[in-house]
């Protein structure tokens, strides 16, 4: 008999091949969003379990693993549904789900090294996810293929020493070279620093919907399980150098991010360092702590994946009628979208933490934190998240530019087939309203999952 936690990888991951069959169908895409939020549903319903044994390795669905699964899959399933009429690639329904079966796996898995296989698995299954239709340039899916291999063997050493030192505890030694290893290991799961171009440049040329799919995902595991580290391996948790290298790193994180964003002049390149900005911003979170424990990181990682599917859905509906994705070629593209632009906004603005944006809530609890650190370093985060706001307004007024050559197109022939992404945008702009003038669902559970699965103080 299946163990009821054991569902969550077994249902994704047997639903690949029927939805494989049917991927040039939208009923490829309703199967793979069905299977996709019957999962979420289930994570969230299913009672925190004693350990399940699995080939002799420990698999454990403890609360932070359910607030993360339920929100990856319900917010994957909204990308499928919306993805398929957008034309992400022939592969992107199949393989978002058997990505998704394997980061299920990696997640519950007590084990490093486990865990560090089926990320680098998922990260070989997402190539031909952020490749799409497109052969011509594949130097951002192989930047990511080879940051995501390179952290592997880091994962695997720090597991054999682990493993050694819980044999015999006088293989103490071994401890700190496990540290470093880790520290590495998820620097470059994370993007950060100087690995940040890994989640950044295929978004030059992935399709936004597949970006967004890959952004949410690989970044919320890697934090997930850095949280496992840090909570259940007390010797991790409080090596002296912890709390400040997450902070460098997500300072760092948040101003690349900010600068790249402002300067930038395609919207699927903007889309990848707005994502980098939000990162570093969801480090220093987990860095600075403050009274209310994790729960600006535990709130950051629900409205990142709602900024992210807005920005991504936005952007390639947009470019939906375009050959290119230069600003200089959208003028007045977004007087035939006006949900488009504006889901183009609301995703920028949760991101950013702005007022009345879903991600307002946590941003300020990350900020008052931060302040009672150092005052400079919140007028940095500040500015930075101005860069971001700038640069998509900046893109929002060439989309309702008035524009000689988009007036004169058939408004019959632009509004068409797009229907199906403009209801999802419609529903996710509505949640970020809903989030952004009445938080306190979102920080309620940020505050219970606090409550589960408390991270140490670093």
């Amino acid at each position: 008999m299946i163990e009821p936690p054991l569902w969550l990888i077994v249902i994704p991951l047997g639903a690949v091949v029927p939805v494989y069959l049917l991927r040039h169908r939208q009923l490829g895409a309703y199967l793979a969003a069905f299977a996709s939020l019957f999962v979420g549903i289930l994570a969230v319903v299913l009672p925190p379990t004693n350990a399940v044994r699995l080939a002799g390795r420990i698999f454990l669905l403890d609360p932070l693993t359910q607030y993360v699964l339920a929100t990856y899959f319900v917010v994957s399933a909204l990308l499928y549904v919306a993805g398929q009429p957008l034309r992400p690639g022939r592969y992107f329904l199949p393989l978002g789900l058997c990505i998704s079966g394997l980061f299920a796996i990696a997640v519950m898995s007590r084990h490093l090294a486990i865990s560090g296989l089926m990320m680098t698995l998922a990260a070989i299954a997402a190539v031909p996810i952020i490749q799409g239709e497109l052969s011509g340039s594949v130097r951002g899916s192989w930047r990511f293929l080879v940051v995501m291999c390179l952290a592997l063997p880091c994962f695997l050493l720090a597991a054999w020493h682990i493993d050694v030192y819980r044999e015999d505890a006088e293989h103490a030694v071994y401890l700190p070279q496990a540290a470093v290893l880790l520290a590495i290991g998820f620097s470059l799961w994370l993007a950060a620093l100087p690995a940040y171009s890994a989640l950044t440049s295929f978004s030059t040329s992935s399709p936004p919907v597949s970006s967004a799919l890959v952004l949410i995902g690989f970044p919320m595991m890697g934090l997930t399980l850095l949280g496992h580290v840090l909570a259940e391996a007390s010797w991790f948790s409080w090596w002296s150098q912890t709390g400040r290298m997450l902070l460098v790193v997500g300072l760092v994180s948040v101003t690349l991010g900010g600068v790249l964003t402002f300067v930038q002049r395609s919207l699927r390149v903007m889309l990848g360092y707005a994502a980098l900005y939000d990162l570093g911003c969801l480090l220093i979170a987990l860095a600075v702590q403050g009274a209310q424990g994790a729960a600006a990181l535990y709130a950051g990682l629900a409205t990142r994946a709602l900024g992210l599917a807005l920005l991504g859905i936005a952007t390639a509906t947009l470019l939906a009628e375009t050959k290119g994705d230069a600003l200089s070629g959208l003028c007045g593209v977004g007087r035939r979208r006006p949900l488009a632009v504006i889901a183009l906004g609301m995703g920028s603005f949760t991101l950013v933490g702005a007022p009345l944006a879903a991600g307002f809530a946590g941003r300020w609890l990350m900020l008052r934190n931060l302040a009672q650190m150092d005052e400079r370093w919140m007028w940095l985060v500040l500015l930075a998240g101005l860069g971001v706001a700038f640069a998509y307004l900046r893109a929002l007024y060439v989309l309702l530019r008035a524009d000689a050559i988009t007036s004169r197109t058939s408004r019959a022939e632009s509004a068409s087939s797009l229907w199906l992404p403009t209801s999802v945008l419609l529903l996710l702009s509505l949640a970020t309203i809903a989030l952004g003038i009445f938080p306190n669902p979102i920080l309620r559970v940020a505050a219970l999952v606090v409550t589960l699965y408390p991270l140490p103080r670093l």
